[in-house]
This record gives C-alpha cells, sequence and structure tokens, in this order.
C-alpha cells in the first residue's frame, strides 16, 4: 500500500545541536618500557553508545491521528508489543523513557523527540587513521501511522574509513498492508545488508566519537522500472535521498516517498537527523607494539572510611537536540548526567565541584552555555552552586569559565549525594545552520 505525504505544516527556524561530551578522566598507572618506537594499534571497544531519531518525519503524526512512533524489540504495531527497552536498545522522549500514553505528545507539532539508543556496542576504532568499525545488537522498530505499519532495523553495523567516509548497515523486516484493508499486516522477509545511512567527512572519530548528518541533500534516487514509485523532485531547495537499498525495501512496506524528496509537502521534514556515535575505550588502551610492556592497575569504587571519590554517572553525552526560535535568540536545553559525590573524611572537610566548557566547533563561544546547578540526592553536605547565565541573557562568560556545580562546608556530615545542572543554550539568531559539540571538564577539590 503506497502511502502518500500526509499534509504538514512549515515549523519555526530550527538549528541542530548534537551531543556535548561530558567527561572526567584519570589515568593510574600506565608505563611504557623499551627503546624501540611503534605506532599505537587500534583499540578494542566494548561500550559504544549510538543514538539517533532517524528523522523528523519519524517525529510526526499522520493527519488521521495517531503519530510515528519508536519502540524497542521486534513491533507488530500494537500496544502489546511496544517496549521502551529490550536488550540493548531502549527508547528515549525528551530525555527519558516514554509511555504508551505520552509517545504521541509532539508529534503534532513534528515534535516527539524520541530517539533510539543502542548501547554495548563492540569493534575497533585506530586512534591514528580515525578507521572505525561497530557492532550493536538488538532491534528498533519504527511504528508508521500510528502503528499501521511497522518495520524493524536488526544489528547494525558502523564503518568508517580513514577517509571519514562510511555507512551504517542492518537487517530490515516488517510488515506490508493490504490495499483493502490497511489493519491487515503481511509480514515480509529479513532483507540484510541494507545501507540505512551513508556518511561523510566524519571527524575525529578516534577521540571518543563523533556526531554526523547521514548523507541527503544532493543525492539522487531513481526507482526501479515499473515499481511505480513517484519520481524524484530536483527542484525543491533541499531535494535529496537516504540510501538507495533502504528505499527499495520500502515498496514491500509502502512507505518509501517517506524517504527522499517526491514534492509533497512533508518533504522537509524528510532528511535524516545527526545520529552520535560514543565510546569511552571499554576495551583498554591500545595493545603493547613490539618493545614494549603495559603496566596498568585498577582502583577500586567502594569507598572506603577516611575517602572522598566522585564519578559521573551515565553515558556521558548530552544531546540537546534542536534549538528553538525565540525571537531574540535561538534556545536549546537538556541537562548534564548526574554526578554521585562520597565524602566519608573524617571531620567533613570542605569539597567542591565545578565544570567548565570549551568553545563549541565552528567558533561558537562556550560562553553562550549556562545552568542551574541542583542536588538531586542529598547528602554529605551538598549545597547547590548558583545559576550561570548565557551571555546571551545575562552578560557574564556563562560557562567559558570555572563555575561551581556543587559544594560543602568544612564540618559536613558523611554521606552519598547526587548533583546535577540544567543547561541553557542561548546562540545568536544568525547562527549558521550545522552540528556543533563542545566539552564539559568537570573538576573536584577536596
Amino acid at each position: 500500500m503506497t502511502q502518500p505525504d500526509h499534509p504538514v505544516h512549515p515549523p519555526g527556524v530550527a538549528r541542530r545541536l548534537a551531543a556535548l561530551a561530558v567527561a572526567g578522566t584519570v589515568v593510574v598507572g600506565t608505563v611504557a618500557v623499551g627503546a624501540t618506537p611503534a605506532s599505537a594499534a587500534p583499540e578494542t571497544i566494548d561500550d559504544a553508545t549510538l543514538r539517533w531519531g532517524l528523522s523528523t518525519e519519524v517525529q510526526s503524526a499522520p493527519p488521521f491521528g495517531g503519530c510515528n512512533y519508536l519502540s524497542a524489540g521486534e513491533s507488530d504495531g500494537t500496544q502489546a508489543s511496544y517496549r521502551t527497552s529490550a536488550g540493548d536498545v531502549s527508547i528515549l522522549k525528551d530525555g527519558a523513557a516514554p509511555t504508551w500514553a505520552n509517545k504521541c505528545a509532539g508529534a503534532a507539532s513534528h515534535a516527539a523527540n524520541q530517539e533510539v539508543v543502542w548501547s554495548g556496542g563492540s569493534g575497533t576504532v585506530d586512534p591514528a587513521t580515525g578507521e572505525v568499525e561497530l557492532a550493536f545488537t538488538g532491534r528498533l522498530s519504527v511504528n508508521f501511522y500510528g502503528g499501521l505499519v511497522p518495520f524493524t532495523v536488526e544489528n547494525p553495523v558502523v564503518t568508517v574509513d580513514a577517509d571519514g567516509n562510511g555507512q551504517m548497515v542492518a537487517t530490515l523486516f516488517g510488515y506490508g498492508s493490504s490495499m483493502e484493508d490497511p489493519n491487515v499486516k503481511v509480514p515480509l522477509d529479513p532483507v540484510s545488508g541494507v545501507v540505512v545511512a551513508d556518511l561523510s567527512d566524519v571527524g575525529s572519530a578516534g577521540e571518543g566519537g563523533f556526531t554526523v548528518t547521514p548523507d541527503y541533500a544532493g543525492v539522487e534516487y531513481e526507482p526501479p522500472a515499473g515499481s511505480g514509485g513517484t519520481p524524484q523532485n530536483r527542484t525543491n531547495p533541499g531535494w535529496g535521498a537516504w540510501p538507495s537499498s533502504w528505499i527499495d525495501f520500502h515498496y514491500e512496506t509502502g512507505l518509501t516517498s517517506y524517504w527522499y524528496s517526491s514534492g509533497g509537502t512533508a518533504d522537509p521534514y524528510k532528511a535524516p537527523a545527526a545520529l552520535t556515535i560514543s565510546y569511552q575505550g571499554g576495551g583498554g588502551e591500545p595493545g603493547p607494539a613490539d618493545g614494549e610492556q603495559a603496566i596498568s592497575v585498577t582502583v577500586p569504587e567502594t569507598a572506603e572510611p577516611g575517602e572522598f571519590l566522585w564519578s559521573i554517572d551515565g553515558d556521558q553525552a548530552v544531546d540537546l537536540g534542536e534549538t528553538a526560535d525565540q525571537g531574540t535568540h535561538l534556545q536549546a536545553t537538556g541537562a548534564i548526567d548526574p554526578i554521585s559525590v562520597t565524602d566519608t573524611r573524617t571531620g567533613g572537610p570542605e569539597w567542591s565541584i565545578s565544570g567548565q566548557v570549551s568553545d563549541f566547533t565552528g567558533g561558537l563561544s562556550g560562553g553562550y552555555l549556562g545552568w542551574s546547578p541542583k542536588v538531586v540526592t542529598a547528602g554529605a553536605g551538598a549545597v547547590a552552586g548558583g545559576t550561570v547565565t548565557s551571555t546571551l541573557s545575562g552578560g557574564g562568560a556563562g560557562l567559558s569559565e570555572p563555575s561551581t556545580l556543587a559544594a560543602a562546608p568544612s564540618g559536613h556530615p558523611s554521606g552519598t549525594a547526587s548533583v546535577g545542572a540544567d543547561l541553557d543554550l542561548r546562540l545568536p539568531v544568525d547562527t549558521a545552520a550545522g552540528s556543533y559539540t563542545t566539552t564539559l571538564t568537570i573538576t573536584a577539590l577536596s
């Protein structure tokens, strides 16, 4: 059943903000023995995370009600098969797990704000060349037309070559719908080797991950002869296409025209959203080369009496999504991953946790980012730091200068606290469209 583009309304000005990487790293006890220099070997990765919202069209609603929605695992489009977590796959909406009741919120304005998170990805990353090969396990289901046309993406593999070009390849299966009765779903055989996304100009792939928007603009697509597919529109601004094997699969689901410019009113929403790959290097440092020995030591995380410990809880990647045009500025909000602080030292000496961001890629000032610290779970005498405003709203330097997240006075009781902060990014209205990243460095003093 070929589904026509549904009526849509142009959104306000929006510019995409990519992942904000939050990291605190300590390296202890690494020693190289030997006089023969050698190049580093590729790193083994077992903790990679893939985050993606697919497209604005996936965040939208058809004209007759319901919405297009994501679910974890294999779905047949019914509530009984709806999951927000299945194995290494989870679904987030506005940063939290959605429910069946609220999954469609915002879809009428193309802002359902859903994303899939694949965790536990494994493979290799070469920090010298930027080459990447990461495999993820699990299934994502995309439920189009309120679940009338569900299809599933299984076990994606992401590769990037030394020139920064790559692909995401996966197995696809799902259901076709009957033209006589759209409630009748016909199971489709799995198709392996489908190119889900083509990637170009991936930068710094060997440095903890990358954010990239898959190719679309200017990509040509020709419907196969005799397929009855709608010819591609190459006249309207922003025309383009997803990979041809992805589109060709959807001749069975009836969703082909949702993945390339076909001249309909939904065309502005079809381009893929930016995706983020992040990792810390769960397999450890690169293996030793000839003439070297690697010596490592593990410091246990369990707090012993008389110690001060802190750690970042979460995947250390914050996606601020897309900015919203507020008239005088563009704005995006989010929250950092919580930070756990444990202090069992005798006498309760004072401590503090502070943060500072670098400038964003593209030359945007880190001062555009502000935060409002908060104590998530009280303990260890934790008191939230003061609000830091963006330079566009309150002057000052924003988070481009060290700012207190939380602190405790001398004589505080022993215990554990969880502290966090809500982020507020404000950019000039003439900021160029694109993806921008920065790094938040957390520092603890005790």
